[in-house]
């Protein structure tokens, strides 16, 4: 049986029906590069961006939604409690060329939590059907939305909020199968996953503890998803996406990359942050992406010491090929 099928949102026809999941931090146009040229996913996400942020329109919050006339499909992500903000923010990402537009409904984080947006929204599914549904008329392209479990085991309401935002007009449904109380503890729920399939007439993309190809199978056969979507495992692991694509694929099995190999991506993250964000900002960044880069290979206490120092290109370059030794 062959997993790789495409994934229709709407109008939108998405091959492989593999997803990088929105991170802060993370899935902006640098990364999203990155991940185009090597391959393995079909879809891609700006990182959340506040809908108040977004109607203020200021500089950094546009380098959040850059993109490129050849980046497609792109979904944008935005995150808020106001029905009307989130409207008015979902035209103006019309405007700035998304296919699609996606409404965060799951995130944990404590300072989207207190705007009022992300998961906190899952216990409040009447405002949370009433931002679909303003969305849904403000703007020609497809509005999708991603939740979670519920807010905690007494709220795993999952199933039943997933059919209401399908009900107020969204296409498709990405679910994590924790609950926001579990933050990143512990395992994702599959089976609540299942429920959320079984319960609306939308595509589902599953995320949660996708971390390789065995596990997106497990994925794919225990919750009956349209599709799948990687987030945490990626993070300095542009590669992965590649690799489950080949495993779901073919069955071939892509070893990660040498050193050698993950100091070439490092550096090439830096020198694509550079382009978008200039010298100085770009150091800041590739600071914290730069360690994620070295996950799992020894030594890293002290390349991390240094990396999260860097000031410049030279210093970055130098901290980079020290510890990978790309330059060898």
């Amino acid at each position: 049986m062959s997993f790789i099928v495409p994934l229709t949102i709407g109008n939108i026809k998405i091959v492989p029906n593999i997803a990088v999941a929105p991170m802060a931090g993370y899935t902006d146009l640098a990364y999203r590069k990155i991940v185009r040229e090597i391959g393995g996913a079909g879809l891609l996400y700006t990182e959340l961006v506040s809908c108040h942020a977004l109607i203020h329109c200021g500089e950094k919050t546009l380098a959040l939604i850059a993109t490129t006339p050849d980046e497609h499909p792109l979904g944008m992500q935005i995150f808020g409690s106001d029905p009307e903000m989130m409207a008015a923010s979902a035209s103006l990402l019309e405007d700035f060329g998304a296919d699609f537009i996606d409404i965060n409904m799951g995130c944990p984080v404590s300072k989207v939590v207190k705007t009022g947006g992300g998961a906190v929204l899952m216990t409040e599914p009447e405002t949370a059907a009433q931002i679909v549904s303003s969305c849904v008329k403000a703007v020609s392209i497809p509005i999708t939305v991603k939740i979670r479990a519920g807010w905690d085991d007494n709220s795993r309401n999952a199933p039943i909020f997933a059919k209401r935002m399908a009900d107020a007009g969204a296409k498709a449904i990405a679910v994590h199968g924790r609950t926001r109380a579990q933050g990143y503890a512990g395992k994702a729920d599959r089976n609540i996953i299942k429920q959320v399939v079984e319960n609306v007439d939308v595509p589902v993309i599953a995320n949660g503890d996708i971390v390789d190809g065995s596990s997106a199978i497990d994925m794919f056969e225990k919750t009956g998803c349209a599709g799948i979507m990687i987030g945490r495992a990626a993070m300095g692991a542009p590669w992965i996406y590649k690799q489950i694509y080949e495993f779901l694929d073919s069955g071939k099995i892509i070893p990660d990359p040498t050193p050698q190999e993950r100091g070439k991506f490092a550096w090439k993250h830096f020198n694509y942050l550079k382009e978008l964000y200039g010298e100085h900002i770009a150091c800041l960044h590739i600071r914290r992406i730069s360690c994620s880069y070295s996950r799992g290979l020894p030594g890293v206490k002290e390349f991390r010491r240094k990396a999260v120092r860097v000031e410049s290109s030279a210093q970055v370059y130098e901290v980079l090929n020290d510890y990978f030794g790309f330059d060898d």
